[in-house]
């Protein structure tokens, strides 16, 4: 019977008012609507929100509530979406409360996001993407534990779970060993290679040393690759550079004779070690051109 009742009938019976005059169940009860749950009612024309305490003006619509827990509080539920204002019909909103116990619900206090399980193939680009961040942009690995980049992964990708660090770690060395299986293959097919040694200073005040091999390809192309970056003691940041270079070259396979020369950024360094890279292994030492240019000036 309540089906068959026109327009105006139905309205007065959602609003608690049968024909008889008797208080019947609600048709559609708005109250029942998920978006309630993040707010208290003040009055008719207002609403206060339980997570900021902000206060809205209400009009007999959650348009504007569903757009406050989306855009302040990335409170992203299904149903928040799928729920229409006002003209739900009894077969929709049953069918929305279908959906709501499919679905399972964010709550502010847990932060956890809960939806359709995300792909395999799609969960494994997005840690790429992640580990992609993180190296190209010299992140540390605890980034995934601050606390703003999980509300935006949670936003973007609900179900998609954060690898701790440690995993982190693993999934990085694994990255270096394949990267440095490349270069050594690359590094193979150079005919002669320039090596440059450059000492520089962290703002931390600590002295590293960075090995970049320098040569033509095949292609004609300029190839500038670093080999290593390491940590040296300032007393120490000259020693014995020969070494040094020597070992680094042979962890990629390349023997004293590939190399057509040893680029030092200072004169300093170059009068230091020539003769003993000469002696040694046969390198001749250059200065970096651009350096004793602008020690010149």
């Amino acid at each position: 019977a309540a089906a068959n009742l026109g327009p105006s009938s139905r309205r007065k019976r959602e609003k608690g008012g049968g024909q008889d005059g008797t208080s019947t169940a609600l048709y559609v009860d708005r109250r029942k609507s998920k978006v309630w749950n993040y707010y208290t009612k003040l009055g008719d024309a207002y609403v206060e929100c339980n997570v900021c305490k902000k206060q809205l003006s209400f009009h007999n619509s959650t348009t504007t509530m569903r757009e406050h827990l989306v855009r302040k509080h990335s409170i992203r539920d299904i149903l928040l979406s799928q729920l229409k204002d006002d003209q739900t019909s009894e077969s929709d909103y049953a069918a929305q409360e279908n959906a709501v116990k499919r679905s399972r619900q964010m709550t502010p206090e847990s932060g956890l996001y809960h939806a359709a399980s995300c792909s395999e193939p799609r969960t494994d680009v997005i840690l790429e993407l992640v580990l992609e961040m993180i190296f190209r942009d010299l992140h540390p690995l605890s980034v995934v534990k601050d606390k703003g980049f999980g509300l935006l992964i949670g936003y973007l990708e609900p179900s998609f779970t954060l690898p701790s660090p440690v995993q982190l770690s693993s999934m990085l060395w694994h990255r270096y060993n394949v990267v440095k299986q490349h270069l050594e293959r690359y590094l193979q097919t150079a005919q002669a290679i320039v090596v440059c040694m450059e000492f520089w200073v962290s703002q931390l005040s600590q002295t590293y040393l960075t090995i970049t091999a320098n040569f033509i390809d095949g292609e004609w192309r300029r190839a500038r690759c670093i080999m290593e970056t390491q940590q040296v003691h300032e007393d120490k940041a000259e020693g014995d550079l020969g070494e040094k270079l020597y070992a680094v070259l042979s962890e990629f396979g390349l023997s004293s004779k590939s190399v057509f020369c040893v680029m030092h950024d200072s004169p300093q360094s170059t009068a230091a070690n020539s003769q003993q890279l000469k002696n040694a292994y046969g390198w001749s030492s250059l200065c970096c051109a651009a350096r004793t240019l602008h020690l010149c000036i």
